[in-house]
C-alpha cells in the first residue's frame, strides 16, 4: 500500500505539472437567485454587458477577459478584446468557441435560452442585476465574490460608499430643485420612478419631475414641461465629450422655463449617470453639483 507521503509527494507533482487545473468547486448565489457554481478562481472569463466589464476591469481581471460585448469600449483596454455581440442578444456560437470558465451577463434579453443553453454545455453563468445606484454596491460586491477577488470588491465598494456619504452630508437640508433629464427630443423623453437617474438626482439632493410620470421613460410634451417648470435640466450625451451645442441652443426659445433663464442646463456624460459601475459615483458627483453647485465650491 502507499504511504501517505508517497501519496502527497505524487498529488504535490500532478498540482505542479497542472493537471486538470483541478481547483474545489465553490458555489454562489448570483443577483436573480440562481446557483452559480465554479471550479475555483475563473482564467477565462466573458463578459456580456459594458458595466460588468468595467467592474472586471476595476477588480483587476482585465487580463482575464477574453469576451466582451460590442458596446464595451472602457477602459479603453476593453476595445482589444474579442467581441461577442450586444448584450442582449450575444453569440452563444462565439461565447463557446472562447472556451470561458465564468460568463457574467445582466438580466436583460431572452435570459433562460441563453442560460440554459450555456448551463447544458457546463459554462458557469452568473448573472448581475442591479435595480437602483446603492444596488450596484451589492452588485460589484457579489461579482467579487464569484471572480475570488473579494478583496479589491471591499476596497471599491468602501471607497464608493465614502464619496456617496460625503456627497449626502453635503446636500443634507437644502432645498431641492425641481430636475428634469432629458434622454431624446424627438420626442421629449426623460427617466422617471425605478431608473438609475431618479436615484441620482435624489441622492444629489433634487426631486425629479418625471417621478410621478407614467413608465420608467416617460415621454413630455413642451406644455407639461413648462407647467413642471424644472429649476434644473441634465441632457445626456452618449459620445464623451459631446457638448451638445444644438440640444443646448435649442432649449433657449423657452425663456419662461427657470432653468434657461438661469442658465442651468448641463450636459453628463450619458455612461456615468446610466451605466451601473463604479463610475457611477462621477455620474452622482456631476449631478449633484449641477443641483447644488454652491455647496461644491
Amino acid at each position: 500500500m502507499w504511504s501517505m507521503k508517497r501519496f502527497l509527494s505524487i498529488f504535490l507533482f500532478l498540482l505542479l505539472l497542472g493537471v486538470g487545473n483541478w481547483a474545489p468547486a465553490a458555489t454562489f448565489t448570483d443577483e436573480v437567485g440562481r446557483t452559480v457554481e465554479v471550479n475555483g478562481p475563473p482564467r477565462r472569463i466573458v463578459s456580456v454587458a459594458p458595466n460588468v466589464t468595467e467592474i472586471l476591469f476595476a477588480l483587476g481581471l482585465g487580463d482575464r477577459l477574453v469576451g466582451v460585448s460590442a458596446y464595451c469600449q472602457y477602459p479603453p483596454e476593453a476595445l482589444k478584446i474579442e467581441k461577442i455581440g450586444g448584450y442582449i442578444n450575444p453569440s452563444l456560437e462565439k461565447i463557446v468557441s472562447l472556451r470561458p470558465d465564468l460568463v457574467v451577463g445582466i438580466a436583460e434579453g431572452d435570459l433562460r435560452t441563453f442560460v440554459d443553453k450555456l448551463a447544458g454545455l457546463k459554462i458557469p453563468v452568473y448573472i448581475a442585476n442591479p435595480r437602483d445606484a446603492l444596488e450596484v454596491l451589492t452588485s460589484i460586491r457579489k461579482i467579487g465574490e464569484v471572480t475570488f477577488a473579494q478583496e479589491p470588491a471591499r476596497r471599491i465598494v468602501h471607497s464608493m460608499e465614502e464619496k456617496i456619504r460625503r456627497i449626502r452630508d453635503k446636500v443634507q437640508g437644502r432645498p431641492q430643485p425641481r430636475v428634469l433629464h432629458i434622454l431624446d427630443f424627438n420626442p421629449l423623453i426623460s427617466a422617471g420612478k425605478g431608473t438609475f437617474v431618479d436615484d441620482l438626482i435624489h441622492l444629489g439632493g433634487g426631486r425629479n419631475v418625471a417621478e410621478t410620470a407614467t413608465g420608467k421613460y416617460p415621454r413630455f410634451s413642451m406644455e407639461e414641461v413648462l407647467v413642471q417648470d424644472p429649476e434644473v435640466i441634465l441632457l445626456a450625451s452618449m459620445k464623451s465629450q459631446d457638448p451638445l451645442v444644438k440640444q443646448r441652443g435649442w432649449w433657449d426659445r423657452w425663456k419662461t422655463i427657470t432653468a434657461v433663464k438661469q442658465g442651468r442646463i448641463y450636459v453628463l456624460d450619458s455612461d456615468l449617470i446610466h451605466r451601473p459601475s463604479p463610475r457611477m459615483v462621477e455620474g452622482l458627483e456631476q449631478v449633484a453639483r449641477a443641483i447644488h453647485p454652491e455647496v461644491f465650491k
